[in-house]
C-alpha cells in the first residue's frame, strides 16, 4: 500500500511539473507559442519605422503586402507538404510527377511575386519596397536569433 501511494505521489508530481513547463502560452523549452497576429503587428511597426513609411503609405501598403504574404505562405506550405510526402513504395514516375508539381508551384510563386510587386509599386516606390524586403529579412534573422537564445536571455532583450 505504501509503495502504491508513493508511486501515485511520484506520478502526480511529475505530471504537475511537466504541465507547469508548458504553461499557458509556452512549451517544454520555455519558448512562447507563436502568435501570428502579434507577429504581424510587430512586423508592421518595425517595417513602418525602419522603412520610413508615412501613415498614408502604411495604410495603403500593408493590406496588399499581407495579402501577398498569405498567398506566398500558402504556396510554401504546399511545396513543403509535397517534399515531406514520403512513400517508399512509390515508383520513379510518381516522384517525377511530384517534382513537376513543385516546379509548377515555384512558377506560381514567381508569377505571384511579379503581380504583387507591380501592385505594391503603385502604392510606394520600388526603392522603398526593395528596402522593405531587406528590412523584413533582417527582422526574420533577428527573430530567429532571439528565438534560439535561452528564455532568460530573450526576456532581457525584450526590455
Amino acid at each position: 500500500m505504501k509503495k502504491l501511494t508513493l508511486l501515485l505521489i511520484l506520478v502526480l508530481t511529475t505530471t504537475t511539473a511537466i504541465a507547469q513547463n508548458y504553461g499557458n502560452n509556452g512549451n517544454a523549452q520555455g519558448r512562447p507559442r507563436f502568435n501570428q497576429q502579434e507577429f504581424r503587428r510587430h512586423m508592421q511597426e518595425f517595417i513602418t519605422k525602419e522603412g520610413n513609411l508615412t501613415e498614408a503609405e502604411a495604410k495603403a501598403f500593408f493590406p496588399i503586402f499581407n495579402e501577398y504574404k498569405n498567398k506566398q505562405r500558402e504556396l510554401n506550405m504546399n511545396i513543403h507538404a509535397l517534399k515531406r510526402e514520403n512513400s517508399e513504395n512509390e515508383n520513379e514516375k510518381a516522384y517525377e510527377e511530384r517534382l513537376m508539381q513543385i516546379a509548377r508551384l515555384n512558377t506560381e510563386m514567381a508569377e505571384l511575386d511579379s503581380v504583387y510587386y507591380k501592385k505594391i509599386c503603385k502604392v510606394i516606390s520600388a526603392k522603398k519596397f526593395f528596402k522593405i524586403l531587406n528590412i523584413e529579412d533582417r527582422m526574420h534573422r533577428k527573430m530567429l536569433q532571439n528565438y534560439n537564445r535561452e528564455p532568460s536571455q530573450r526576456m532581457k532583450n525584450k526590455k
